[in-house]
């Protein structure tokens, strides 16, 4: 083969880190193409390995497969996002790799949550839990912030905002240096308050919800577009919760051209939902003009 192992390795990794930022820039469905190549190239590689290089090439492949479990999750695909998912811990369990075995069934636990069985999402968390001291700071703070979803889906509210607290010790912001596109680089402080409107909404208190996701949406870097849209659903979710239509609208209007040009089908289906959740109130101007747009959308 050309080049040296030492060479391939690194740079598989390297195009993993320009993949990630595809996704930011050009959406998940280019990003996918370049995955799913990198994907067929490593399962070729991974019959010819040496084995002093085989762990390495194994958690590149667990790597690229939770980014295609997570691009598909984008493109609202749930099956091939639970295949790749599957196919990540697979891989991760090989090498005994707790970043990636905490990482993969986070996403797994996300999957759960998302197919409506939030118990079993509740038990992948946990899970994903145990390799909480053996992971970097970013990620203990992801897995407290995704354990805390899945507790506030189940009634747990109490103890998913104490975890929502814990996490901000390990957040991402408070471990400046660390390379965009490490695993929950973009898990901040701000991005755990967001989940914590979402956990306010979910318990039905959308009144604190909405006031502690107008505080924390500022704090959304305007890259992560996909996040920031999520953070403004949840908020037009919570405004429909509060009996706000026409804030609800607004809201989810400004989302619209985001997640259009993030490429996110599954935040355009979820905006799809609210505006089914408002179009009883059609006669409001916010809420006719959100309607029309979603229209030219779909």
């Amino acid at each position: 083969m050309p080049g040296s192992w030492d060479e391939t390795v690194y740079q598989l990794r390297a195009q993993w880190h320009l993949l990630v930022q595809n996704d930011k820039l050009f959406g998940p469905q280019y990003a996918l193409i370049g995955v799913t190549a990198q994907l067929n190239l490593l399962d070729q590689l991974l019959n010819d390995v040496p084995s002093a290089f085989r762990p390495s090439l194994v958690r590149l492949a667990a790597q690229y497969a939770e980014s295609a479990a997570w691009l598909n999750h984008s493109l609202n695909d749930a099956p091939a996002a639970q295949l790749w998912t599957r196919k990540a811990l697979k891989w991760s369990d090989q090498i005994a790799d707790p970043t990636m075995t905490a990482w993969a069934t986070y996403r797994s636990s996300q999957h759960w949550l998302i197919a409506g069985k939030p118990h079993r999402a509740v038990e992948e968390a946990e899970a994903a839990m145990l390799q909480d001291k053996k992971v970097p700071s970013p990620v203990r703070a992801a897995l407290r912030v995704q354990h805390a979803h899945a507790l506030a889906t189940v009634g747990e509210h109490r103890k998913a905002m104490q975890l929502l607290d814990n996490a901000h010790e390990w957040a991402a912001d408070r471990s400046p240096g660390k390379p965009e596109g490490e695993h929950a680089s973009y898990c901040t402080s701000g991005y755990i308050e967001v989940h914590r409107g979402a956990c306010l909404r979910i318990g039905r208190r959308p009144d604190e919800a909405i006031k502690v996701l107008d505080a924390a949406l500022p704090s959304i870097p305007s890259l992560h577009r996909q996040d920031f849209t999520a953070a403004l659903l949840t908020k037009a979710a919570a405004h429909v919760a509060a009996d706000q239509p026409e804030q609800a609208a607004a809201t989810a209007h400004i989302a619209l051209p985001i997640a259009r040009r993030a490429g996110s089908r599954r935040i355009l289906h979820q905006l799809g939902q609210i505006g089914s959740a408002v179009d009883e109130h059609r006669h409001l101007d916010d809420v006719r003009a959100f309607l029309d747009d979603l229209v030219e959308t779909v």
